[in-house]
């Protein structure tokens, strides 16, 4: 099953992650992913052809985020789907422990780096309520996650990883800036198609993760102009 069809037999798409609709969506999301045909299919929907050029932009855009914090040794992927980045967190000397509600998912990202060192296993689990003691690992990686979330979500999301992170977190968001975001708010104003789906503003990431004990360190455009998604760089602030 490819992602859009799914969510079209669900009836309910990333357009519906608003207002009362919002919490539905969520819901929804949680068990999309637990489908084994959908997991099989994902990489070659996701990530395949034209795809594959943005999943190199957003790498240099984490790599960045990774050589700025410095100190990272062992990193959480969560959700890590079918080990998206695995792979390049290995590369880039990181121990590696993924994290995902969908076994399904996890199952492929096993068998794609079955063999690799530094792969500590895989670990189904609830971002909003993680199965890991206080501190495990130097850094919380989260990619492509946060659009599925409300705000009140988020904050208690980035609570969770600021207590299992020692220092550091990577995060995306899409945000309001970008030239299409600009693009579709126009549309809208002109009748012209729906409501463009939420986005982030510098203000509210910051005040998001302040929430949530964090300081932002550094927000890396993944590319210039045109992409909405932001790679952000958060410390946890000293108690």
């Amino acid at each position: 099953m490819r992602a859009r069809d799914g969510e079209k037999q669900r009836g309910i798409s990333e357009d519906d992650l608003q207002g009362e609709d919002a919490e539905r969506y969520y819901a929804i999301r949680k068990g999309f992913y637990q489908d084994a045909a959908l997991a099989e299919s994902y990489d070659a929907h996701r990530f395949a052809g034209a795809r594959s050029r943005r999943n190199r932009a957003k790498w240099r855009a984490i790599s960045k985020a990774l050589a700025a914090a410095g100190d990272v040794r062992d990193v959480l992927d969560l959700p890590t789907g079918t080990g998206r980045f695995v792979a390049s967190f290995l590369d880039a000397g990181c121990a590696v422990t993924g994290a995902d509600i969908s076994r399904e998912m996890m199952g492929v990202a096993r068998q794609k780096t079955s063999g690799r060192d530094g792969v500590r296993g895989f670990v189904q689990a609830d971002a909003e309520r993680l199965p890991f003691r206080d501190g495990a690992f130097d850094c919380v990686a989260s990619i492509r996650f946060f659009m599925h979330l409300t705000p009140e979500v988020r904050r208690g999301v980035l609570r969770e990883y600021a207590r299992v992170s020692r220092r550091w977190m990577i995060v995306d968001y899409r945000h309001r800036g970008s030239l299409r975001n600009v693009l579709r708010r126009w549309a809208h104003a002109l009748g012209l198609r729906g409501a463009p789906q939420p986005r982030v503003s510098r203000a509210d990431v910051e005040a998001e993760t302040s929430a949530a004990g964090l300081r932002v360190v550094s927000i890396i455009v993944v590319t210039p102009v045109f992409s909405d998604k932001w790679i952000v760089l958060c410390e946890k602030r000293a108690p």
